[in-house]
Parts: C-alpha cells; sequence; structure tokens
C-alpha cells in the first residue's frame, strides 16, 4: 500500500504539469482566435485599434460576403481541396499496395525518391512548372493554366510523395494472412483490395486524406499563379483583400478578420468529424517500414 501510495503522490505533480501544459498551449492557440473574432466583432471605425470598444456587432460576418465573392473563393476552395484529398488517397493507395506486397528492381530507390521529393520547396519548382504548363497548353491549343484540374494535378503531386509512403509503412504493418486466405478461396486480387485491404486501411487513408485537404486548402503560392477571376481560392481572396487595403483603400480588419474566421471553420469541422479516425491512423503503426 505504501508503494502504491508513494506512486500516487508521484502521479500528482506530474499530472500537474502536464495540465499545465495543457492550458499553456490553449492559450497559446485560442488568444489569436480570440482576437479575431473580438476585431470581427468591433465597428470598422475602430477595429484593431483597441481591446476594449464601446459595442460589439455580428455586422461583418454578413457584409464580408458582400465586399468580397467570398462563397466563390469558399466553393473553389472546397472542390480543389476535397478533390485533391479523395484522389491522392486512393492513387495512393494504390501504389502503396504495390510497394508494401511487392519485390521489384529500384523498389528501395523509388521510396526514397518520395522523401525526395516531398522535401523539395515548392518555391523552386513553380517557374519550371508553369513552363511546363505554358508549353502544353499551347501544344494542346487549349486553356489549361487557370482551371481547377491543373490545380488540383499539381497539388496531388505534392501530396502524393507524402501518402505513398505513409500508406506503404502502414499497409507493410498488416499482417497478408487475412489476403493468402481469400486468395486461397478464389478472391480475385481487385476483390481483396476492395473488401478486405481497403477497410483496414481506411485510418491512415483519413490521415493522408486530411494531409492533402489541408495543404491545399491553405497554399497561395501556386494558386496565385496557376487561378484567375473565376478559380480563384480562399487563400487568394483573403490576398487580395489585404493587398486592396495596402493599395490605399479603407482597411476592413473586422471584415478581414471575420473572413479568416469563416474560412477556417470547413478544416475545424473536418477535423472534428473524423478526429477519431485521426488518432486510430497516427497510433496504428502507420511509420513502420
Amino acid at each position: 500500500m505504501t508503494g502504491a501510495a508513494g506512486r500516487g503522490r508521484r502521479r500528482g505533480p506530474a499530472k500537474g504539469i502536464l495540465y499545465l501544459f495543457g492550458v499553456l498551449f490553449a492559450l497559446i492557440v485560442l488568444l489569436p482566435v480570440a482576437y479575431m473574432l473580438l476585431v470581427a466583432m468591433q465597428p470598422i471605425e475602430i477595429a484593431g485599434s483597441t481591446l476594449a470598444p464601446d459595442r460589439l456587432s455580428a455586422t461583418a460576418f454578413f457584409e464580408v460576403w458582400k465586399t468580397i465573392d467570398l462563397a466563390g473563393y469558399l466553393t473553389n476552395s472546397l472542390i480543389v481541396s476535397t478533390v485533391t484529398a479523395l484522389a491522392s488517397s486512393l492513387v495512393g493507395f494504390g501504389a502503396a499496395y504495390v510497394l508494401a506486397r511487392f519485390r521489384f528492381r529500384l523498389r528501395s530507390f523509388f521510396r526514397l525518391s518520395l522523401l525526395a521529393s516531398y522535401t523539395t520547396p515548392g518555391i523552386i519548382l513553380l517557374i519550371p512548372l508553369y513552363v511546363i504548363y505554358v508549353q502544353i497548353q499551347n501544344a494542346l491549343g487549349v486553356q489549361i493554366i487557370g482551371s481547377r484540374t491543373l490545380l488540383i494535378l499539381t497539388y496531388m503531386s505534392f501530396s502524393l510523395p507524402y501518402t505513398i509512403w505513409m500508406l506503404t509503412g502502414y499497409l507493410s504493418s498488416l499482417p497478408p494472412d487475412l489476403e493468402e486466405a481469400a486468395a486461397i478461396d478464389r478472391a480475385s486480387r481487385f476483390q481483396i483490395l476492395v473488401r478486405i485491404v481497403f477497410p483496414l486501411t481506411l485510418p491512415a487513408l483519413v490521415v493522408t486524406a486530411i494531409f492533402s485537404f489541408v495543404q491545399a486548402w491553405n497554399d497561395v503560392l501556386f494558386a496565385s499563379v496557376l487561378t484567375k477571376g473565376d478559380t480563384r481560392t480562399v487563400g487568394i481572396g483573403m490576398q487580395l483583400f489585404v493587398s486592396t487595403a495596402a493599395e490605399g483603400g479603407l482597411p476592413q480588419w473586422n471584415n478581414l478578420m471575420a473572413a479568416g474566421i469563416i474560412t477556417s471553420i470547413p478544416a475545424v469541422v473536418l477535423f472534428l468529424l473524423i478526429q477519431r479516425y485521426l488518432v486510430n491512423g497516427l497510433t496504428a503503426g502507420a511509420v513502420k517500414g
């Protein structure tokens, strides 16, 4: 009993320290959000100039839809990010299964090249990619720069290396016994993939989908070059909002903060809906080689 009581007393301070760090972390994360909310609810004349306004109003959350084409930007971002997430996860799943279950020449080199591709800064590839797209556009005689399809393919080229790498490790950690049993029962390779492997890999697929979604949702660099008027994403819309004030326009900080809060809601809701799968995918052997 004395030993158990001693261990309990030792755990007490440790738990207190953990709670303290948890509170500090929450404050670091939530304080900027609280400030954004405060500024968004201030009148435009004093927005961002005081922490104790005389009155608060939610008007900016309604006005911002008229100030910029926020609905269009959100629609474009949702389409591009969702398609990128789903396509990257599905294509990456197929490629990862081949790497995890088959042995072939240059397999190790291909896996290492995935890491090299993932660690290459995007800004280095921006101009070469743009030149290639221009050449393809001129050769085909079809306008591809400015389309959502091109933006999705570009985002996939950056999210696929991470997706394939992670799913390869996850699939390698799955025992092949179930697949072998299904093969003995005369199941085809496609049936094994769809009915056995895919459900088991779902937690890891959720993690890779979230990564791809967030990466596409937050991008400004490539979207600033590869989009135009009706295909601009949220990041470009916010950038235009800020540049208007920089060029002498009235800095509508309340509208800007309101737009920032609104555009963060889809990602927050996504995390809340699939957090259980996210935790499972991150802790179920996804990094095993």
